[in-house]
Parts: structure tokens; C-alpha cells; sequence
């Protein structure tokens, strides 16, 4: 039991450490109680990173619960002295513990309580949100339990928030690129007719996945370079799986029936985050790429979505698009000597 946690919220936890087939399904429970919480953070995620990428590492799944309530779960791996949050910043953006709206301070004090039982005293958690309830229920636990807490900028990730209405959205650009988003609709509207298709089952975004990771190859030479073998095994089984438990979508832009664009993202019930993409670029003169989103932005919108996340990364387009700059962080703790 907690203690940490007890003198922290008033609240006695249980934290244990438990085979992630036994937990999973209360995990998944858990994760659908929070209409914020990222993709990532789903089991359906990490099972997938560790088919691919799992085969080095040591994970250990640590639930916490009030009673007989799951109210948190942090995913780690630990090497030597260190603690560190489970996965790969490369595939996965956000990351960090899940836990309950109300119940972050618990369960933040009631993880460095076990690492301190478990004589491992660093913790290394990438992937925060800056907004992230985490960051002040950690700096919280780390004062009241002697650890050292650092806060450092790990990556930036553009948000753009959303409207009722499209046509609010795009008035609410800046003047340039106000205007430039309304002339290349419009070019491309006045090229051929336009559709915009979303696949949301797992059978009809595995059909469509093909073309999506041609389109990513074709796109940008870097893309090309990263879709390796396994990265490419990768997606097909994040597709598949993601695909069935509801959270991811497959768009694709259409010119005179022609695919011309194509989106990967995942959504919960407030965003929607935009994974990868790519584009033909014998179209590039119409800008499909960027009005693929843009067309992904107003499907969010009539869905009522409140937040259209452009995920990891500086590019420009993201912020063409209304996206405002929001940092990932990196949390250092390390228990003080003496």
C-alpha cells in the first residue's frame, strides 16, 4: 500500500506489478472512461510496440487501484539503476502513466513509492504533455518524498483548436494563409471533382493501407527511407489493431474518383491526432497534400471534435493550418542522496 500517496491525497493506493495479459482488459476499461486520453496510452499500443520492437526489453506493467478500482497504470522498462517509460519517441508522441482525472497525485506518489521500494532510483518519463495533470502531480510527489524533479523540452507539437464550423476555422487563420487556403480549394475544386473518403473499420483500413504506404514512399525521401521493413510491419499491425478497438482512421482525398492524398490518424473522443501522410506528387501543383488536411480538419469539425493535434514536428504546414505551438516534455526524477 501507498503511503506516499495516502499523505499526498488522503487516499491509501495499491500498487502492483502484474503480467500485462491479466491486466489489458482492465487497462482498456480504464482508458475508455477518460475521453482524453491519448491512443498511446491504449494496451492495444503497447502491444503492438512490443511485437515489433518489445524483443529487448524487459517491461514492467504497474497498476494502481483504489479498492478494487484500477485508477492508473504506468508502463516501464527498467535497466540498471533507471526506471524509464516503455516504447520509442520515434513511433509513439505522447506517452507517460494513465491515470484518472482527480487521481494523477496519487498515482504519481504511489510509482515513486514502488521504485523506491524496488531500489531503483531514477525515473525517466518522455512523451508529457506540457498540459499534462502529470507534471504538477510529479513535481508534487517528488517534493514530498525527497526525489529531484527536472523538466526539460523534448519536442514541440502543434495543436489547432476547433471550431463548430468549418467556415469559422478557416476565418480564424491568420489574413495569408486565410486566403491561400481558400485559393487552393478552389484550384482544386476547379481541376476535377473532389472527395474526401474516411475508412474507420479494420477491414477497410487494411484494404486501403497499401496505398497509403505507397503514397507515404512516394511523397518525401525520408518517409521512404524510415518505412524499413519492420517500421512497415509496424504500421500494418498498428493499422489493424488500432483499427479495432475504434481509435484510428484512414482518409484518403480523391480527384475525379483518383487518390490523390491519404491520411493514417488516431482520435479519442476530443481529438483527432494526425499520424503520417502522403500525397502523389504528380498532383503536388494542387497542394493535395496540404488540403488533405485540411479536408481531414473539416471531418474533425463536423464530428465535433475540439482539438486537431499535428502530433511531433515543426513543419510549417501545421501552423498554415491554425496549429499553436504545445511542447513535449521530458520528466528527470532521481531520489536525493544522503
Amino acid at each position: 500500500m501507498s503511503d506516499l500517496a495516502s499523505a499526498i491525497t488522503g487516499t491509501r493506493l495499491a500498487i502492483t506489478s502484474e503480467a500485462f495479459d491479466t491486466l489489458r482488459p482492465e487497462w482498456a476499461a480504464l482508458h475508455a472512461t477518460i475521453p482524453g486520453a491519448a491512443p498511446f496510452l491504449h494496451p492495444a499500443w503497447h502491444a503492438t510496440w512490443l511485437r515489433h520492437f518489445g524483443g529487448e526489453s524487459a517491461p514492467v506493467f504497474l497498476a494502481c487501484r483504489e479498492g478494487d478500482a484500477l485508477v492508473g497504470v504506468a508502463a516501464l522498462e527498467i535497466a540498471g539503476d533507471t526506471a524509464r517509460q516503455l516504447g520509442d519517441y520515434h513511433v509513439c508522441d505522447y506517452a507517460g502513466p494513465l491515470a484518472l482525472p482527480g487521481r494523477e497525485a496519487g498515482v504519481a506518489a504511489g510509482l515513486l513509492e514502488w521504485l523506491m521500494e524496488d531500489l531503483t532510483p531514477r525515473l525517466l518519463l518522455w512523451g508529457i504533455p506540457e498540459d499534462s495533470p502529470l507534471v504538477s502531480a510529479f513535481g508534487a510527489a517528488a517534493g514530498a518524498s525527497g526525489w529531484l524533479l527536472e523538466a526539460a523540452d523534448e519536442a514541440i507539437a502543434p495543436r489547432a483548436r476547433l471550431p463548430g464550423d468549418f467556415e469559422t476555422f478557416v476565418a480564424g487563420l491568420s489574413k495569408k494563409d486565410r486566403h491561400e487556403l481558400r485559393r487552393k480549394l478552389r484550384n482544386l475544386e476547379a481541376a476535377g471533382e473532389v472527395a474526401f473518403e474516411i475508412a474507420s473499420e479494420p477491414g477497410a483500413i487494411e484494404a486501403r493501407f497499401d496505398g497509403f504506404l505507397q503514397m507515404m514512399r512516394a511523397s518525401r525521401e525520408d518517409k521512404n527511407e524510415f518505412l524499413t521493413p519492420r517500421m512497415e510491419a509496424f504500421f500494418r499491425d498498428l493499422a489493424r489493431t488500432m483499427g479495432a478497438e475504434g481509435l484510428a482512421r484512414l482518409g484518403t482525398l480523391l480527384l475525379d474518383g483518383k487518390p490523390v492524398a491519404m491520411l493514417f490518424w488516431f482520435e479519442n473522443e476530443e481529438t483527432a491526432f494526425l499520424y503520417n501522410s502522403g500525397y502523389d506528387p504528380a498532383f503536388a501543383h494542387l497542394a493535395v497534400g496540404l488540403l488533405s488536411k485540411a479536408h481531414a480538419i473539416r471531418d474533425a469539425i463536423t464530428r465535433r471534435k475540439r482539438v486537431f493535434d499535428f502530433l511531433r514536428g515543426e513543419e510549417e504546414y501545421k501552423r498554415r493550418l491554425g496549429g499553436a505551438d504545445a511542447r513535449v516534455l521530458t520528466l528527470s526524477l532521481a531520489q536525493r542522496r544522503g
